[in-house]
């Protein structure tokens, strides 16, 4: 090897190491915070937070305002916009899975929200579509 290519393995090795170093560190630091804190729950990444809407009481699609909609996840101003208006065309919800029926809610929009809606007032699981 001439003096080049051992600058180059010796960069290469050094900046593999630093790596390792703050990977470690990043890991002991999660460590040691845990124990420090027994209550803290750690989540996988990728599995959905729970949020304060799953201890809320569920929103009646036929008494709901834009605003109420607002507040349930993948549902932003346009969409609840768009709920009200096909409520005030098509008449009151009977089910919860009418919600499809609006224009922007997929199969996954209402499989994130078809728990935290009921259709008619006191509504039950059998007759909000779930």
């Amino acid at each position: 090897m001439n003096r080049r290519e051992r600058a180059v393995l010796l960069l290469l090795t050094a900046a593999f190491l630093v790596g390792a170093g703050v990977s470690f560190f990043r890991r002991a630091g999660l460590r040691r915070q845990a124990s420090l804190n027994p209550i803290a729950v750690v989540q996988d990444p990728s599995a959905a937070p729970v949020s304060d809407s799953a201890l809320q009481p569920p929103v009646d699609l036929n008494q709901a305002t834009p605003r109420d909609l607002d507040g349930l996840p993948g549902i932003g101003p346009v969409l609840a916009a768009r709920i009200v208006e096909y409520r005030q065309r098509q008449g009151r919800f009977h089910s919860v899975s009418e919600l499809r029926a609006v224009s922007g809610i997929g199969r996954k929009r209402y499989l994130a929200i078809k728990d935290l809606v009921v259709a008619g007032a006191g509504g039950t699981a059998a007759d909000s579509g779930r």
